[in-house]
């Protein structure tokens, strides 16, 4: 199994802290970063990111949630979980709002939350005393990180279990994870003649579409399950590119993100687009609709990994 990287690795003893946990170091980005406490009150922004901490049981620790506005439907968790946590006002957070709510953490992303042009970053949010987890796969937004892998979420996982001081927690889940990703890979990984494979999001418009180039979790996942994506030239993560591009590649699936966008809307405008009307996936119906946390990075992504295998290639599944 691939190594990771040495500074995500890496946990340093040092004195204890008021909490009783001894300060630890993770890779955030391209830094390291010292926590001194284990933080009681996390603001924790998006979807993928909520879903990851409640799976791994910290919902305790979370004293507000931004940009889930509207799809808290696709949150998992026990009854009243979800509805229980407090959500702030604004759907791409503001400063002001996350100072408003007192926190001691802060979980995000490079367009995840954290932005420059909205005055939302680590570097600011350290100059009120608040420190924060940057996602591993967003740090391609401000710099070349390593391509991108299952180790990629595995590192936020882990991180966030030496953060909060449930190591053993996340190390059983990650291992979990592997021994899963394992399986799906040694009943794919031979294949030769491997579907071309597309993911959208806004494509319910004739505007230009979001999709992903080698660098997003999605992508990742495709060629994981045994399929190659189609923008896998493009050295970022998720980007818009032209609906002449997509017919142009002709993609054989079509996974699509049903976020905010209704699943029907979706095909509606799929089908009825003339210049997709030869597209093998549009004109066979293969359409795989997984949600935002399966395809961003989070502690579902194995789920995702699990269906789309095996949706383009059953008879390595069949009974």
């Amino acid at each position: 199994m691939i190594a990771l990287f040495p500074l995500l690795a890496a946990v340093l003893a040092a004195a204890s802290s008021a909490h009783g946990q001894q300060p630890v170091q993770v890779a955030n980005c391209f830094e390291t970063v010292q926590f001194d406490q284990i933080p009681r009150r996390a603001v924790v922004n998006d979807t993928n990111m909520v879903q990851t901490m409640l799976d791994l049981g910290l919902e305790d620790r979370i004293v507000a949630v931004t940009g889930i506005a509207g799809v808290e439907h696709h949150l998992i968790a026990a009854p009243g979980v979800v509805d229980a946590l407090p959500q702030l006002a604004d759907q791409y957070p503001s400063l002001e709002a996350i100072l408003a709510a007192d926190p001691d953490f802060m979980f995000a992303g490079w367009n995840y939350g954290f932005s420059e042009a909205r005055g939302l970053t680590p570097a600011r949010l350290a100059e009120f005393g608040i420190p924060s987890y940057t996602l591993r796969e967003s740090c391609i937004r401000i710099g070349p990180r390593e391509p991108i892998s299952m180790d990629t979420l595995y590192a936020d996982i882990l991180a966030l279990g030496r953060i909060f001081g449930i190591p053993a927690r996340a190390e059983a889940m990650v291992a979990d994870f592997r021994r899963r990703v394992a399986a799906v890979t040694e009943r794919v990984g031979d294949i030769t003649e491997r579907p071309r494979v597309m993911y959208c999001s806004d494509c319910n418009t004739e505007s230009p579409p979001v999709s992903v180039g080698r660098e997003g979790m999605t992508s990742l996942l495709a060629n994981l399950a045994g399929g190659v994506n189609i923008f896998d030239d493009i050295p970022n993560s998720y980007v818009r590119v032209s609906w002449e591009d997509v017919a142009e590649r002709d993609p054989q699936w079509i996974l699509i993100s049903n976020h905010r966008i209704p699943p029907e809307a979706i095909i509606r405008h799929l089908t009825s687009d003339p210049q997709l009307a030869h597209v093998e996936a549009i004109r066979e119906r293969r359409f795989l609709f997984i949600t935002y946390a399966e395809q961003t990075p989070s502690t579902r992504n194995v789920d995702a990994l699990e269906r789309i295998a095996r949706a383009l290639h059953p008879d390595r599944f069949a009974p």
